[in-house]
């Protein structure tokens, strides 16, 4: 059995995780820790408010991550952004 350290997600609890983790079962091996907190203060950190980052997968799809400021001006900015994008493709 292969183990390796890892993040997860449980839709479960709605918590991140950290801990020891079957690489072949894709299963949690002893005790993890809620790592909720601190996966979301970095994720803020590294998709700065109101911005849009693209964000590829190893399946090679795109998404777009959007964290904007929950202001009349900067949704406006995020609308227009995203009509750009939309005339883009």
């Amino acid at each position: 059995m292969a183990t390796k350290t890892g993040i997860g997600y449980s839709p479960l609890s709605d918590k991140v995780y950290l801990g020891k983790q079957n690489t072949e079962k894709r299963m949690w091996v002893g005790e993890k820790s809620d790592i909720t907190s601190d996966f979301i203060a970095v994720s803020l950190e590294y998709y700065e408010e109101n911005t849009i980052r693209s964000v590829g997968s190893t399946s090679g799809n795109m998404n777009l991550i959007i964290n904007i400021k929950n202001d009349k001006e900067s949704l406006e900015r995020t609308i227009k952004n995203l009509n750009k994008r939309i005339e883009s493709l």
